[in-house]
């Protein structure tokens, strides 16, 4: 009879072990991440560099970084001459590489919408397996990490390379946490349609630059609104920190717009000019770069320095 109520006791334990156990993780909250974009002159191609924060207030570990590259509906048909996928590297230290054309080629099929070409590459030195880099069939390019090197709260990791001949753009992206799939509630059990529930709320949305294209049909004035619109939303992303150095570009753009209009191209270019003029002198290329002095972040930096740059070339 003992031995019965002991092993009755050891059953309940276990259960209730089990039921402690099985838990919801927390959705990632406050997420930082960090980019820059640098155009090399000599090839044409924009190298997007990405840190990831995850702050302490998350009980959580990140184990994926993924990029909206999408291609804008009438957007241009753009280079991929030298873009490379670097998916990981082997057990020797070697890489495994592929060719953005080998890689789409491999995804053709199951491709849900045509991308923007990239190459990417994963953050390097870390303990084998590392991170790996891939484009994926939703349209993204994304990183995932090993159980070894995962982002824990109150840990940055940089190094996650974009590149791309695509202009910077505001994209979306996301960071997903660790789910130990196991440790679910029952409920969870065999239930793919709450299980994917789960990962879409525990997700962290947030928004960074990445490569677009610009469209195919160019039109001066339009793109210059889409110029005026990145701007605003780059200062409401608290990428623009001064509202004196916001109307201060408001105004340049406004003044560009009206010479356009008129048809008076080169003072056109000259203000543009004097725009990219301030937003070298009020902005950072890389966060190592900034001051207490600088107001325009590398994002913003890269976004409105490139596109219009663009738009000047573009002008006839």
């Amino acid at each position: 009879m003992i031995n019965k109520k002991i092993f009755f006791i050891l059953i309940i334990n276990i259960l209730l072990t089990s039921i402690s156990f099985a838990q919801i993780p927390s959705p990632l909250k406050g997420v930082k991440v960090s980019a820059t974009a640098i155009l090399g002159t000599a090839t044409g191609i924009y190298t997007y560099n990405y840190s990831i924060y995850n702050p302490p207030i998350n009980d959580g570990k990140i184990r994926s970084f993924d990029i909206d590259i999408s291609k804008p509906s009438g957007g241009q048909e753009l280079n991929s001459a030298g873009l490379i996928i670097q998916r990981w590297v082997k057990a020797d230290g070697t890489m495994l590489k592929r060719s953005f054309e080998e890689e789409i080629a491999r995804l053709r099929k199951l491709l849900r919408k045509p991308v923007i070409p990239v190459g990417a590459r994963p953050p390097l030195g870390l303990p084998f397996p590392g991170w790996s880099a891939d484009i994926t069939v939703t349209g993204t390019v994304g990183w995932g990490g090993s159980d070894e090197n995962l982002i824990l709260p109150n840990q940055t990791l940089g190094g996650f390379i974009l590149t791309s001949y695509g202009l910077p753009g505001i994209r979306e992206a996301t960071n997903d946490p660790v789910i130990d799939y196991d440790n679910l509630p029952e409920e969870y059990w065999e239930n793919v349609e709450l299980t994917t529930q789960l990962q879409d709320s525990l997700t962290y949305h947030l928004k960074t630059i990445g490569p677009t294209a610009p469209p195919a049909d160019f039109k001066p004035l339009p793109f210059l609104d889409y110029i005026i619109s990145l701007k605003h939303e780059a200062y409401n992303l608290g990428w623009i920190k001064n509202k004196g150095i916001e109307n201060s570009l408001d105004a340049k753009l406004d003044n560009a717009k009206k010479k356009i209009e008129q048809g008076n191209i080169e003072a056109a270019k000259n203000i543009l000019n004097a725009f990219i003029n301030e937003v070298e002198a009020q902005g950072c290329v890389t966060y190592e770069d900034c001051s207490s002095g600088k107001h325009i972040s590398p994002e913003a930096y890269a976004l409105l320095k490139y596109n219009v740059q663009y738009l000047i070339s573009n002008l006839r």
